[in-house]
């Protein structure tokens, strides 16, 4: 048996047919010019070799094809697709449906890896038997200190552990810093109408937990998460209220359909609050779905027990949201 070596082009170009990777590295391509090779070096600097890179160039118009094409020249191991433009969760899909590997990992072109992150993910994958594995990661600012992120819940994950996690709010569980068994990825995971969901990470996860028996999840770091303080996507991106009512939908169509959604009324219900406050601006209190969340009588946390009752004014909800949201960056901005 022939393995993959990214390490040792020669080999890999004269014995591609047999050749198959235990991990493929799947990096969608759009306006990262900038980026794009250090994400690509920091790929190709891994410890462990036996993996391909899928570059995904989803009709970026600024140059970042062209070097896509230009690493594919000098590295066997890399694979560029050119399409139209039809979003993150097509363009990831594309890479999916090209990848050979057994595992897939999913990196953001603006992002780059420890020199150890596959080395450590797939040990812990194999040795355990996982169907996904994923590590803590570190957020980086734009002055470029790192601030290390770990998960609350650690450890051996059921399918049904992962799942709540997914519906807990503060836990991210993005579609980076993991790799999966792309067996997973064959099922209907992509949810309907992407382009206009705020978010399609936590809606992915929550399909995939079906079908996902064992998910290891540790506080290693795996990922350098690279991101702007002043952004929108930091500050709380405000987006339309209907795209937010397409996304819960998606959420409870799936657990209706698993007979899972009294089971986990409480923490959808604490997730809708949450997005109301901290990402819909203005609320329109008036529509039917946010009301009946609103005269809910579920008992909540007192965070968001604070939090539905001053959505009934949703200026002055707002507005403290706002305050509280801006101090919490400076300080993450300040201090290590």
């Amino acid at each position: 048996m022939f393995f993959f070596s990214c390490k040792n082009s020669n080999f890999a170009q004269n014995n591609k047919q047999f050749a198959v990777p235990a991990i493929s590295v799947i990096i969608p391509i759009y306006n990262t010019e900038a980026t794009l090779p250090r994400c690509i070096d920091s790929v190709l600097a891994q410890s462990f070799t036996d993996y391909e890179i899928i570059l995904v160039d989803d009709g970026t118009p600024d140059g970042a094809g062209r070097i896509a094409d230009d690493y594919a020249t000098r590295h066997s191991c890399i694979t560029v697709i050119h399409q139209q433009n039809q979003g993150l969760a097509e363009a990831r899909h594309a890479g999916i449906r090209k990848a050979q590997g057994q595992y897939v990992m999913h990196v953001d072109s603006d992002d780059t890896l420890p020199p150890d992150s596959l080395e450590f993910l797939h040990d812990k994958a194999i040795s355990l038997n996982l169907d996904i594995a994923y590590g803590g990661y570190h957020r980086i600012p734009e002055n470029g200190k790192r601030y290390v992120v770990f998960h609350r819940q650690t450890g051996l994950l059921t399918g049904d552990d992962f799942l709540s996690s997914n519906l807990l709010v503060g836990c991210l569980f993005a579609s980076w810093g993991c790799i999966s068994k792309k067996e997973l990825w064959e099922h209907d995971v992509f949810p309907s109408q992407c382009a206009i969901l705020p978010s399609e990470d936590s809606i992915i996860n929550i399909k995939l937990s079906e079908f996902a028996g064992r998910v290891g999840v540790f506080n290693h770091v795996v990922y350098n998460y690279y991101f702007n303080p002043k952004s929108l996507s930091i500050t709380g991106k405000l987006s339309k209220q209907n795209n937010w009512k397409f996304y819960f939908d998606e959420i409870e169509s799936n657990l209706n359909r698993r007979n899972l959604l009294t089971k986990y009324n409480k923490e959808l219900h604490t997730l809708k609050i949450d997005r109301f406050a901290f990402y819909i601006h203005p609320l329109d209190t008036s529509q039917e779905w946010v009301s009946e969340e609103l005269s809910a009588h579920l008992p909540l946390p007192l965070k968001h027990s604070v939090l539905r009752f001053m959505l009934h004014w949703p200026k002055l909800c707002h507005f403290c949201v706002t305050a509280n949201r801006w101090a919490k960056n400076k300080l993450l901005h300040i201090y290590r």
